[in-house]
């Protein structure tokens, strides 16, 4: 699954990238748009989701044009037609009407431009969901995004923030790959590549992509990502983010195991020094650029790690049951094997 990191405009740190998703939101205001990172490959949201947060549901604060305008200036590999997320206070008239408007726009995207297009994927009911990923299927695209989407038995997933980890969460993605590969299409999702759990839970279900700022904002609370797990605090008791677990041991973060990945990690920040997870412990901890790009470069080997079981899905899992398995979250990785595994999509309608 590939791994498009997420970036802001913050130019408090350079940052460069081989893959990176960033907003039309971010320069949608701007006269002259630019981007002042380096990077291969650019995946540009529509910045609409944004708005929803900041505006009335019923509406959108962004004009059709100045988004393709912005889009067309920044030329991206990947960009997506304006669409009009669900909030899960909606009726479903109103969500509806948001997905005929989103679908208007994507025609008008098709006939517009050139640009590669990854249309965003809505639905509010199971029906909905099948019916709406044949008329994309329709207009001939073959690499969709998820927006807001309801689960298989009609709770609403959230798709909005943060991806929390759950089974709803999780019965919504496997439905949607599910019903997307009958057509054969691929899927995107968005922001659900944070963690290295969840990235491998996203991957084994079959998703071709997502991207994630997690590593950055994380690192900004004062986190460390480790591999194969979650991440670790790391900073100076100040952070206002999560478990917050103050001391100056890092016995008191980092257990064992946590520590000898720490000395063996070979990001460009950690290889400078010492094979010594204390010392490579205290160097990142009031530093967030270093943990920035120490996150960053983990979530990368991630995707590697993934390509390599690419054609064998039988020794990922078994990977996937020595690493994830005996984390936190096994309960979610045991649900996500079972729901691939043994239950039939006839039996989720």
């Amino acid at each position: 699954m590939k791994f498009w990191a997420g970036e802001t405009p913050n130019e408090s740190i350079k940052l460069k990238h081989d893959y990176v998703m960033d907003s039309v939101i971010n320069y949608y205001n701007k006269e002259d748009p630019k981007i002042n990172y380096k990077y291969k490959k650019l995946f540009l949201d529509n910045g609409a989701f944004s708005a929803l947060k900041n505006t009335n549901p019923n509406k959108s604060l962004l004009n059709k044009e100045k988004v393709l305008d912005v889009q067309e200036t920044l030329k991206p590999t990947f960009t997506v037609p304006l669409d009009y997320p669900f909030t899960p206070e909606m009726p479903n008239s109103i969500m509806r009407k948001r997905w005929l408007e989103t679908k208007s726009n994507i025609e008008y995207w098709s006939d517009a431009t050139k640009l590669d297009l990854v249309p965003a994927l809505h639905a509010w009911d199971s029906n909905s969901l099948e019916n709406n990923v044949k008329w994309l299927y329709s207009k001939d695209f073959d690499y969709i995004s998820l927006g807001s989407i309801l689960t298989a038995k009609d709770e609403f997933s959230g798709f909005f923030g943060d991806r929390q980890p759950s089974k709803a969460f999780i019965d919504s993605i496997i439905t949607s790959q599910q019903i997307a590969n009958k057509f054969d299409m691929q899927v995107h999702i968005f922001g659900f590549g944070s963690s290295p759990i969840m990235y491998h839970i996203g991957a084994y279900c079959g998703l071709k992509s997502t991207d994630s700022i997690g590593y950055k904002r994380k690192a900004a609370y004062g986190k460390i990502i480790l591999p194969q797990k979650g991440e670790r605090y790391c900073g100076n008791g100040e952070a206002k983010f999560g478990i917050n677990t103050k001391g100056d041991s890092i016995e008191n973060f980092l257990n064992k195991d946590d520590m000898n990945q720490l000395e063996n990690c070979e990001c460009p920040i950690c290889r400078t020094q010492p094979k010594n997870a204390k010392i490579r412990w205290d160097n990142m901890r009031y530093d967030w650029v270093k943990r920035t790009h120490h996150n960053k470069w983990v979530m990368e080997q991630e995707e590697k790690i993934a390509k390599q079981f690419k054609d064998d899905k039988l020794e990922y899992e078994k990977f996937l049951n020595t690493t994830i398995g005996k984390s936190g979250l096994k309960h979610l990785w045991e649900y996500t094997k079972r729901r691939i595994n043994h239950y039939k999509l006839d039996l989720l309608y």
